[in-house]
């Protein structure tokens, strides 16, 4: 890939399919280590093949940042599965994806967190909410017009998912409220029709830029 460049007080997100050809998944799986791609074959099989496309395309792109190729680019992990590259402190980098969309959110100068949903009819949804969400937050859901509940819900929910990425924790971690850390800001947005997505990252003076992948 082309080099690319990163600007301080830039978020970029970049917006790729996961419904790729043949030959290009072929050319993404080439790219993983080993542990990745014995990863994949403990997924079942739609799992596996968008694991191993999001996978390969976040290594594509750090390595348009780093210079780094794809196969040689090294990963630590978080105590909530968040990546980051090891030996590295320049680039912040965060991933998401629903259905067949991908996001991929890279910063130089903080931590990043992303979170994309497709717009759907959510199972259960008022005892999600009450699992994950603040009282105020379930009241003003319970007090929206059924037929615009679910649109409601998965923005709340994206936004919660991002803050907390952007803190390296997850939603599963019991640490649901999504004003633990007071620098956060998040903006809201339609990456492709029929999805909603969030970005979080510390402070408010970052631009977001997103950025189409050719399919």
């Amino acid at each position: 890939m082309t080099s690319l460049e990163l600007m301080t007080e830039e978020v970029q997100v970049w917006v790729a399919s996961l419904d790729v050809t043949g030959e290009r998944y072929d050319t993404l799986a080439r790219v993983l280590p080993s542990e990745e791609s014995e990863r994949a074959k403990s997924l079942a099989p739609v799992a596996a093949r968008r694991f191993v496309v999001a996978r390969g395309i976040l290594r594509t792109l750090l390595s348009g940042f780093t210079g780094t190729s794809a196969e040689k680019l090294r990963f630590a992990y978080g105590n909530s599965g968040k990546p980051s590259l090891v030996e590295r402190d320049d680039i912040h980098f965060n991933i998401s994806h629903s259905a067949d969309l991908g996001l991929f959110a890279f910063s130089p100068d903080r931590p990043v967190g992303v979170d994309v949903e497709n717009e759907r009819p959510v199972r259960r949804l008022l005892d999600v909410a009450q699992r994950f969400m603040s009282e105020d937050e379930l009241r003003s859901l319970i007090d929206t017009a059924p037929d615009e509940r679910d649109a409601a819900f998965l923005k709340s929910w994206v936004v919660r998912e991002a803050r907390l990425k952007a803190q390296g924790k997850g939603v599963w971690s019991g640490l649901e409220h999504i004003n633990s850390h007071a620098t956060l800001t998040h903006k809201l947005f339609a990456p492709r029709p029929n999805y909603i997505a969030a970005i979080a990252a510390p402070d408010s003076d970052w631009r977001l830029y997103t950025c189409a992948m050719k399919d």
